[in-house]
């Protein structure tokens, strides 16, 4: 059994005013970073939904020389968010042996690697469950979803995975972290700028 990991890299970073996911984090950049993050949590399935056609991101990926087999472009771009997680649906549907699909924020790159790991241990542990990340007793993101949900989700209308989870009695095991990141992305230079002038 396994996890694939959905990194959505789709946006078009509209407050940001430049692609935030190649901005510079550390020895590397946002997205950089994200991926080897998850690969130090163990995570050996990781899938980067971007836009159409040829981006910074795509560009990016190139750099990074990440193959063609983990990464596709999103199915529905007019969707936003949603049109990505349609499209690592689709494509987590391929593989049989998945436990869950984890959906991952592009944005996230100040997650701490053991809550990578606490989220891909509780996927293992809990077949069958959406995996959700609470800190201050809020939900965030990452958020795992079970296999058994992808087959409706691959073909849902709804406009947002809120709203197709509402319409779902999916059970819910409600990960506590005290890991304040998970309640956090960057939007605008001010949130890029706070955030990473605290990496080493």
């Amino acid at each position: 059994m396994s996890v694939l990991i959905a990194i959505l890299a789709a946006g078009e970073s509209r407050r940001m005013g430049q692609p935030k996911l190649c901005l510079p984090w550390g020895q590397t950049t946002i997205l950089g970073h994200i991926l080897d993050q998850w690969h130090k949590a163990g995570a050996n399935k990781i899938l980067v939904v971007h836009g159409p056609g040829e981006t910074p991101v795509t560009l990016e990926l190139d750099r990074l020389g990440i193959p063609s087999a983990q990464r596709a472009a999103t199915v529905a771009p007019e969707r936003g968010m949603m049109g990505s997680v349609v499209t690592a649906a689709r494509l987590a549907l391929r593989d049989e042996s998945l436990t869950h699909l984890v959906v991952a924020l592009g944005d996230q790159p100040h997650l701490q690697v053991k809550t990578l790991r606490e989220i891909l241990r509780a996927c293992q542990n809990a077949p069958g469950k959406i995996i959700r990340v609470v800190c201050q007793d809020k939900p965030g993101h990452p958020l795992a979803l079970p296999a058994n949900v992808l087959a409706e989700l691959n073909v849902t209308s709804t406009e947002t995975l809120r709203d197709f989870l509402r319409l779902k009695e999916i059970p819910v095991c409600d990960l506590t972290s005290d890991d304040s990141g998970v309640l956090l992305d960057l939007d605008t230079p001010d949130d890029y700028a706070r955030a990473s002038g605290a990496v080493d």
